[in-house]
């Protein structure tokens, strides 16, 4: 069966003019650029009370001063080289985030580009990383995952396997799944299974142990990757929490950010599957 996993890998840029490549590389800087919008956005509303911060409105402003940013400084990556780092407005430091956030979607997008050329796959690709880094960063720092954007999450998982057989493996052909199937297995197993260890864990300990966005979570990774996938995917996720764990317990003492390990396990399985490294171990 044609999906991800078996795609015609290293299409490289030979076809792609420089000026083209150039132009992508901006679009890419700028998604990176409004992914971090929307986590600081998402952020502010947990801090008030009023949620009167939208996606869109008010325009951007600085966190410290609250001055509203230049359209020139607005400039992805460009407008932090020009502040040299600090607010026009106030002199206060800018979170080193920022940049971060746009050169993670640039580098990602040009080696997804570069394997998988620039077409339908590409931007799948590159929505799921876009919804993953919000809910990654929201729930590492947070501990909130957005109901809107699971959701989305959701119907991406559906809509690349219905329609693309984006991550529908023979494993699924074998046991009879269609590709709604495949995503609607998934779905209902991801979000059950965790909902039944922290019904169990309540029923011991009178309080829940896992917040009501891992489920749907979960439930949104299976409809990705499909029911077979999630057990590796929760080990992976385990193991990523262990490593948090022992290596930042002075910044999670109470608890692990569920949502974020899950998302890792996901990208871990997916490098595992898609270079085939466990192929003679495991069936997944």
């Amino acid at each position: 069966m044609n999906n991800i996993f078996n795609f015609n890998h290293l299409n490289n840029f030979d076809s792609i003019l420089n000026i083209d490549l150039f132009i992508y590389s901006l679009i890419l800087l700028s998604i990176g650029s409004f992914a971090s919008s929307i986590i600081f956005r998402f952020s502010l509303n947990l801090k008030s009370d009023s949620k009167s911060i939208s996606m869109v409105s008010p325009r951007s402003f600085c966190p410290k001063c609250k001055e509203s940013i230049k359209l020139i400084h607005l400039t992805p990556l460009l407008g932090f080289l020009i502040q040299k780092g600090r607010c026009s407005s106030c002199k206060k430091n800018i979170s080193i985030f920022y940049p971060i956030t746009e050169i993670s979607f640039l580098l990602y997008g040009l080696v997804v580009a570069f394997f998988y050329g620039f077409g339908v796959v590409f931007f799948f690709l590159l929505v799921l990383f876009f919804l993953f880094y919000i809910l990654f960063f929201l729930d590492l720092k947070y501990y909130y995952l957005p109901i809107s954007i699971n959701l989305l999450l959701i119907l991406c998982g559906f809509l690349g396997n219905i329609f693309l057989n984006i991550f529908v493996t023979d494993i699924a052909i074998f046991f009879g799944l269609s590709p709604f199937l495949f995503s609607l297995y998934g779905f209902l197993l991801g979000y059950m299974s965790l909902w039944f260890i922290n019904f169990i864990f309540k029923f011991i300990r009178k309080k829940d142990g896992i917040g009501g966005g891992d489920f749907i979570l979960f439930g949104a990774i299976g409809g990705l990757f499909g029911p077979f996938s999630l057990g590796l995917i929760l080990f992976l996720g385990a193991l990523c929490g262990c490593f948090i764990f022992i290596f930042f317990n002075n910044s999670f003492q109470d608890k692990i950010p569920l949502g974020s390990c899950l998302i890792l396990g996901s990208f871990s399985y997916f490098f595992i599957k898609n270079f085939e490294l466990l192929e003679k171990f495991l069936v997944i």
